[in-house]
């Protein structure tokens, strides 16, 4: 008898280690490209390699959120990054307690402010401290401290934990680290990139004009960044698409979904995720849309 018990007690063991589910982040927008709530699991459906998976389930703002704040602090950017940071405080108030907040500041080198924490007060004091007159000058490397932010979020954010990286721009400057090997990160780290876009001033658009004739590799990168963006499934804002851009793109990282699914079995390495609005789901919401994409290197 007391066998036969501790048998059933070590299947059950072994049941519960080996069952595993897949996750993936997802935006869903609805036809004005706001936000779109209310998404069950059966309005969406997700592929891996091309094979359409069972959903588990479909959740909204419950995942502890970890986050990479990287500021741009070139020459160019202290007007804007100043009246960004007047709205830190109010901002901030879109996460949760449990979430956590890093911040990095950049132009031609990176540097650390704060590491991954939970404590908001010291977040939006950090903020406040960046957005002063002496910090910024020099040029800009765009992609480099993006590849950095994302190597600390792998190395000191929990797998169960969401992961973001959210860079505030004015997207000019030189690219640095190439794009693939950025996005490799982000997809290996299951991370979304996030683009604030701040306006250059006069002087950095007239240099943009010059330096694209004079020396192309040093071009304009915004698309470069919007690429990065969507094929992390992120969020793209530019400053005047909000009379408060920080706290509604933040409101929007806070709030994403994320998915659950079976992974399927099999021997491929790479392994590429898709996820978009089913048939149901697109008849159900008319002109919105849901993507979530991730590509990850299979154990």
């Amino acid at each position: 008898m007391f066998a036969t018990l501790l048998m059933c007690l070590l299947n059950m063991q072994d049941f519960s280690t080996t069952v595993k589910l897949a996750r993936i982040e997802m935006r869903a927008i609805d036809h004005l490209g706001k936000p779109l709530q209310g998404l069950l699991a059966a309005d969406v459906e997700v592929s891996e390699n091309e094979s359409k998976q069972t959903i588990r389930s479909l959740e909204r703002d419950e995942v502890p959120l970890d986050l990479f704040l990287i500021v741009d602090v070139s020459g160019s950017m202290h007007g804007n990054v100043s009246r960004i940071a007047q709205t830190a405080k109010q901002a901030l108030q879109a996460l949760k307690p449990q979430d956590r907040v890093g911040l990095m500041s950049f132009n031609l080198k990176n540097k650390v402010r704060l590491s991954l924490s939970s404590d908001l007060v010291e977040v939006e004091s950090k903020i406040q401290e960046l957005a002063q007159k002496k910090n910024f000058g020099g040029g800009t490397i765009l992609n480099t401290p993006i590849y950095e932010a994302a190597k600390i979020l792998r190395a000191d954010s929990a797998k169960e934990r969401r992961r973001a990286i959210l860079m505030l721009t004015d997207g000019q400057g030189q690219k640095g680290t190439r794009s693939a090997k950025v996005l490799q990160e982000l997809w290996e780290g299951d991370i979304t990139f996030n683009a604030l876009i701040l306006n250059p001033s006069k002087l950095a658009r007239g240099l943009a004009i010059y330096r694209k004739v004079t020396t192309p590799y040093l071009i304009p990168l915004n698309a470069s960044v919007s690429d990065l963006v969507n094929k992390s499934s992120g969020e793209l804002m530019d400053i005047n698409d909000s009379p408060a851009p920080l706290v509604e793109i933040l409101e929007r990282i806070r709030s994403r979904y994320t998915l659950y699914y079976d992974p399927p079995e099999g021997e491929a390495t790479v392994r590429k995720v898709v996820a978009t609005l089913s048939a149901a789901g697109k008849e159900k919401y008319p002109g919105a849309k849901a993507i979530g994409r991730r590509q990850y290197s299979a154990p």
